[in-house]
């Protein structure tokens, strides 16, 4: 039994699995990520990069590009990441995201608790 269970994990310690770009940097770390305020998830692919886009000469308005054409396209990012900045406060960034994006939530919460109290009030 034991030999069994030797050559089993020998020959399952032999596959080799590949993960494709697992060395590349994640746009959800970068510096340049803009989560999107429309989704709850922080990393939804809605998100934009800041460090490509379109500026309206008229009303000087900034449209960001998709993170996922950035890296689709080696003009811009690429696959490998080449404009990755690590963002250092990305626990920071997140918990930012989740007030901004649950907002009308959290608003209209606050307004039926208030409704609440001022009716138990009267």
């Amino acid at each position: 039994m034991n030999k069994l269970f030797f050559l089993f994990a020998l020959i399952n310690s032999k596959k080799i699995k590949f993960i494709k770009n697992v060395d590349y940097p994640s746009c959800k770390n970068c510096i340049y990520y803009k989560p999107s305020l429309s989704s709850l998830d922080f990393d939804s692919t809605l998100s934009k990069c800041e460090k490509f886009g379109k500026k309206n000469i008229i009303s000087e308005e900034i449209t960001y590009d998709y993170v996922e054409s950035c890296r689709d396209d080696k003009e811009k990012c690429g696959i490998e990441g080449k404009y990755f900045e690590e963002e250092s406060n990305i626990r920071l960034k997140i918990i930012k995201h989740q007030i901004i994006s649950k907002g009308p939530y959290l608003g209209f919460i606050l307004f039926y608790i208030t409704y609440i109290i001022l009716s138990l009030n009267k």
